[in-house]
């Protein structure tokens, strides 16, 4: 069962929401949040931009495709992504938080750090939708409003000040943001929909994940060892939110990153996740022991969710956004970082640097 809470709530009564909170995210890391974007109708204004991006024609997508994108932006045709190795049966375009283009008056090489590179600005489609950019700028704002209050009653939950996790995400200066990345993707129709996939079994590796989607379902959530249906009756009125892996680092494992997948379908599916993501250069580490706390424990003892034996959080957000990234676009990587090498573990190196230990005496 997937509580479902309303925003509203943490403002008149934040203890109450903060216990629902800590509940669903301790025991399941998913929960159903009734929003309060305004104007009201902004979210299905959201989904039908997104479906009228769908609907053009592949040659107008293509225009804005992210293979021109060293930042890994903009249009992915249908069967383009992979997750965990498995090819994903949805197509979509990816934007997120812009900024000047980290570069070199050099060479890009010298970038430092690595991650770096992914700051950038999004291509935008407004030679045949410029509706799209205002829409979707207007919603994130509003998202990144709720977000922030999110991340105060998770603070709260975890009997810290509701300000403990400001400063991963606090940027003074304007030049390294909050990393937020919002994709709009379309899950077409499947004749087989009982035995494919839209996406398969994955964690969400940022902070928390915000979900708008239309009533047709298929998203599925993994607890206590059995699948379970995310309800998506609720259509544009409800968000999905769901715990990432940095998340459940700082709760030192309190809160769960969930393994989730979608299901195929007979109908068309609209989904527009939001990931919210602290700014690229912070570190994530616990922020409580959960061994040792006042928390109460409500999980079974000794049970832990699924997990991908590679898939090991790196030093900072950049290195883990990158790393994610790279694995799930690997021509794009291969394209506008070809001096780049992404390592087993998820690292990603030098090709001169890896050649350099290569010569080195054993």
């Amino acid at each position: 069962m997937i509580p479902l809470l309303d925003i509203r709530l943490y403002r008149s009564n934040p203890t109450e929401f903060v216990k629902k909170l800590r509940e669903a995210f301790h025991t399941v890391g998913f929960l159903l949040l009734r929003h309060d974007l305004t104007p009201p109708e902004l979210a299905p204004r959201m989904l039908n931009e997104a479906q009228r991006f769908f609907d053009a024609s592949l040659e107008q997508k293509q225009t804005i495709s992210y293979e021109n994108s060293a930042t890994f932006r903009g249009y992915m045709q249908l069967g383009v992504e992979n997750t965990a190795g498995q090819t994903d049966m949805r197509e979509q375009v990816e934007f997120a938080v812009e900024q000047d283009s980290a570069t070199d008056s050099d060479s890009e090489c010298l970038i430092q750090p690595l991650y770096d590179r992914l700051r950038g600005r999004n291509p935008w489609p407004d030679l045949f939708q410029p509706s799209l950019k205002p829409c979707i700028m207007d919603y994130v704002k509003q998202l990144c409003r709720i977000a922030h209050d999110i991340r105060q009653a998770m603070c709260l939950a975890l009997g810290l000040d509701k300000h403990a996790l400001d400063s991963l995400f606090d940027d003074a200066t304007g030049e390294d943001p909050p990393h937020w990345v919002l994709k709009m993707i379309s899950y077409p129709h499947s004749n087989d929909s009982s035995s494919s996939f839209g996406v398969g079994a994955h964690t969400d590796t940022n902070f928390f994940t915000l979900v708008l989607q239309d009533a047709v379902g298929g998203l599925q959530v993994f607890s206590e060892g059995k699948w379970i249906d995310v309800p998506s009756k609720y259509g544009a009125d409800v968000l999905v939110c769901n715990i990432g892996e940095q998340a459940q680092i700082l709760s030192d494992g309190y809160f769960l990153a969930t393994p989730h997948r979608v299901l195929s379908s007979n109908q068309q599916r609209i989904s527009i996740p939001l990931f919210y993501n602290p700014k690229l250069s912070a570190r994530i580490q616990p922020l409580v022991d959960a061994s040792s706390t006042d928390l109460e424990w409500r999980r079974r003892h000794g049970y832990k969710h699924w997990k991908r034996d590679d898939n090991v959080m790196l030093e900072t957000v950049g290195d883990n956004t990158f790393k994610s990234l790279a694995r799930s676009h690997p021509r794009a990587f291969q394209k506008h970082h070809a001096d780049l090498l992404l390592m087993p573990d998820g690292h990603i190196i030098r090709r001169v640097d890896a050649n350099a230990a290569a010569k080195e005496p054993s």
